[in-house]
């Protein structure tokens, strides 16, 4: 299958990966409401940036959304991205296509924002599976109250990511 990552930016582009998202909500987590998707689709539109891999026929197969700054810091930290949402297919869950788009986006933070130092992302704190994964990438940096509740935050300097993220790479996809 060949795919590709992109950032969203046509009408058509994001609005091909709000539906995806808005119809995966509840692989997030099950107390995801529609508003909730909404709400958070609109704050990724207007303050971040959001991310998409698509397969040969434009096909939606996962998403990620980024902020430059931190909401705690009204965006003011350029310095760090936040990156708090990715969602998978289900069809490609486990697969090398979440590290390929998790490189993606690293790469495309580098190359679109060299002042980036820092990249921080959270995962829900009872997602044990999401925040493991994360823990091979990064430092646990600490906790807070999310939406639908305790997420957890890792952080960790570009470079160090970068180099941590060189081992999953090979020649091809």
């Amino acid at each position: 299958m060949t795919t590709t990552c992109k950032r969203c930016l046509s009408d058509d582009e994001i609005s091909s990966v709000s539906q995806f998202i808005l119809k995966n909500r509840r692989d997030l987590h099950p107390a995801y409401t529609t508003l909730d998707m909404v709400a958070l689709l609109y704050s990724y539109i207007t303050e971040g940036n959001l991310v998409c891999i698509v397969d040969e026929n434009q096909r939606v197969l996962g998403a990620s959304a980024y902020y430059l700054g931190t909401r705690e810091r009204n965006f003011e930290d350029k310095e760090i991205v936040f990156a708090d949402l990715v969602i998978c297919d289900r069809t490609i869950r486990g697969s090398r296509l979440f590290m390929k788009g998790f490189i993606y986006l690293i790469e495309l933070i580098v190359e679109e924002h060299p002042e980036v130092r820092e990249i921080q992302f959270s995962a829900l704190s009872e997602n044990t599976y999401v925040c493991n994964l994360y823990a091979k990438l990064a430092n646990k940096s600490h906790t807070r109250e999310g939406l639908i509740g305790e997420e957890t935050v890792f952080s960790e300097q570009v470079s160090t990511l970068k180099t941590a993220l060189k081992k999953f790479q090979r020649v091809s996809w």
